[in-house]
């Protein structure tokens, strides 16, 4: 089928995380099947990511509003000595549902890929490098990235990237401990899983 409204549609889902031809082609034919309702709620409910939702200046992190901050960095009782990497969201979100950390994030937004080298210009690696020479409060880098050969590259990269720093002024750079099975999404991760790795991180 060549039309061009269901065609364009069905592109735009395969531009989604995890979703092939058929998958976006059955989510465009599943939309047709809702009332007209339920079609134009779901339209500007998706303008509204434009509108109403903002990405953090300081962590990354993507939060409903227009403010310069997202709610966590502006929190004062969060622990500024602890900055945590994540690879997306997704994860932040798992690790503040389970309540094990209380200090700062930073979402890099994806992971280092040998096989699409294009990708590092799309992560907050700059940023990420800027944040933390630009205060002495940082004493501790978590890096809280999934169990894969991704995770591992990106984790060498921000080790020898921040180098210097180690070296300079004593930062401690710790990885979660392999409480992570490998091949594990941090995203996924229950709350025992997660408390274990951040017990024996080193």
């Amino acid at each position: 089928m060549n039309d061009p409204v269901i065609s364009k549609l069905a592109l735009f889902f395969q531009k989604l995380p995890g979703i092939g031809p058929r998958q976006a082609k059955r989510f465009v034919y599943a939309l047709f099947e809702q009332d007209e309702r339920f079609i134009k709620d779901f339209a500007s409910t998706i303008l509204k990511l434009v509108d109403e939702v903002s990405r953090c200046k300081r962590c990354f992190r993507i939060f409903s509003g227009k403010a310069k901050y997202c709610a966590i960095c502006e929190n004062p009782s969060r622990d500024e000595s602890k900055l945590l990497i994540l690879e997306k969201d997704a994860d932040l979100e798992n690790m503040e549902k389970n309540g094990i950390f209380n200090g700062s994030y930073f979402i890099l937004g994806g992971l280092l890929s040998p096989l699409k080298p294009e990708r590092k210009e799309r992560l907050h690696l700059g940023d990420l490098k800027k944040r933390i020479e630009d205060t002495n409060a940082i004493k501790e880098v978590i890096l809280a990235l999934s169990a894969t050969t991704e995770g591992d590259m990106t984790r060498h990269f921000i080790e020898t990237m921040l180098e210097g720093l180690t070296k300079k002024r004593g930062l401690k750079i710790t990885n979660l401990g392999r409480g992570l099975s490998t091949g594990t999404e941090l995203e996924y991760s229950d709350r025992d899983t997660l408390k274990n790795a951040f017990e024996n991180r080193k």
